[in-house]
């Protein structure tokens, strides 16, 4: 087919109108901060115009106060995709520089975007974090990489009248009975009913206060009368021990209210009902997954048992003061425990067989440090 010179003027007139038009300003394109393609637009490859996230906390170099739930805060990618649906892709790594957490989370709104780290920290450790947007499958360039380094553990001790012990780097200066399982920057994991950690006082604290963190036990625990923690005098059974304290859960075997708290007192003679002191026995909704605070505290003339979400300043699940009458509490030797070793009623009263402790405290002090770790 032949083309007349007149036509073929007409298209070339075409073919410049139109390459004027996509010239003139004022055409919708796309941002190119947010501009995708196949080919490298970026350092390490990227595929995304979108700038590196600026981290903000940890910052770097800094050692943070807590073992688990670590927070990192990112700022937010800027520019002209305020639209577009950025995430964020964080990657952690350990000290071997295996990566240990590598997320998208939705660019929160605002200026920064916080991931939560569940991993749990191995103690002195350094760990290191960057952040990059991405968009689908395309991604921008990486930050600059922060460090931050895991709490240090205080050592643990006994004096004869205090104990620390915080169970989290793999050993006790207690003494262990029965089948525990360590995990090393969490804690120790009791096992079976006849497992528990025992310290000795050749001096009885009168007054004091002994407290723990636990975590991985509720009304589903394979006991009856099981015991979070206990005090008596010597090597004595528990049960009828003319000094027994002890504070228990109850278990899934217990006729009447698994998972019940109660906790009970005796303040020299246990065959004398008017020295053996009970709180009141309450069902209490624990959950395996959250840390709890135990604590029991007696004075001349009262004891009190709490537990706390959490912490000291979390909120109260349950607490109880109780008048114990005017006689001392005075065990020669006191011999403490996590737990609880097997009395006349066998293994299903003894120990809250699977939970997981850590942060043991026992002191004449009022004030429980905070232990951050």
């Amino acid at each position: 087919m032949r083309t007349s010179p007149v036509t073929t003027l007409a298209l070339a007139l075409l073919t410049v109108a139109t390459a004027v038009a996509c010239s003139q300003p004022g055409q919708p394109t796309s941002p190119t901060a947010v501009e995708v393609g196949t080919a490298d637009l970026g350092p390490g490859g990227a595929t995304l115009k979108a700038p590196a996230p600026v981290l903000q906390s940890p910052a770097n170099g800094t050692q943070v106060t807590v073992t688990s739930n670590v927070p990192l805060v990112t700022g937010n990618v800027s520019g002209g995709h305020a639209n577009i649906p950025i995430t964020l892709e964080f990657e952690v790594r350990n000290a071997a520089n295996a990566v240990v957490a590598n997320p998208k989370v939705p660019r929160s709104a605002g200026t920064s975007t916080t991931y939560v780290l569940p991993t749990t920290l191995v103690t002195s450790a350094t760990y290191t974090w960057r952040v990059r947007a991405t968009y689908n499958n395309a991604f921008g360039p990486w930050s600059s990489a922060f460090t931050f380094k895991a709490p240090d553990i205080p050592q643990p001790y006994n004096t004869g009248v205090e104990i620390f012990d915080p169970l989290t780097a793999g050993r006790t200066i207690g003494t262990v009975s029965g089948p525990v399982e360590w995990l090393p920057g969490r804690g120790v994991r009791l096992v079976g009913q006849d497992s528990h950690i025992t310290y000795t006082f050749n001096t009885p604290l009168q007054e004091g206060t002994f407290s723990m963190m636990v975590t991985d036990v509720d009304e589903s625990n394979p006991g009856d009368k099981s015991k979070i923690f206990s005090i008596k005098e010597g090597d004595d059974d528990l049960t009828t021990n003319d000094y027994r304290m002890s504070a228990e859960l109850r278990g899934r075997l217990y006729c009447c209210s698994p998972g019940a708290t109660v906790a009970r007192i005796i303040t020299g003679d246990s065959t004398d009902h008017g020295r053996i002191f009970d709180t009141p026995r309450i069902i209490v909704d624990y959950s395996r997954n959250q840390w709890y605070l135990w604590r029991m505290t007696w004075r001349l003339g009262s004891f009190t048992l709490e537990s706390r979400l959490g912490d000291e300043n979390g909120p109260i699940m349950y607490t109880s003061t109780i008048a114990t009458g005017s006689r001392p509490y005075r065990p020669v030797p006191m011999k403490i425990h996590i737990g609880a070793p097997i009395g006349r009623a066998g293994a299903i009263d003894a120990t809250a067989a699977g939970m997981i402790v850590k942060n043991v405290w026992v002191s004449s002090r009022q004030t429980r440090p905070r232990f951050e770790f």
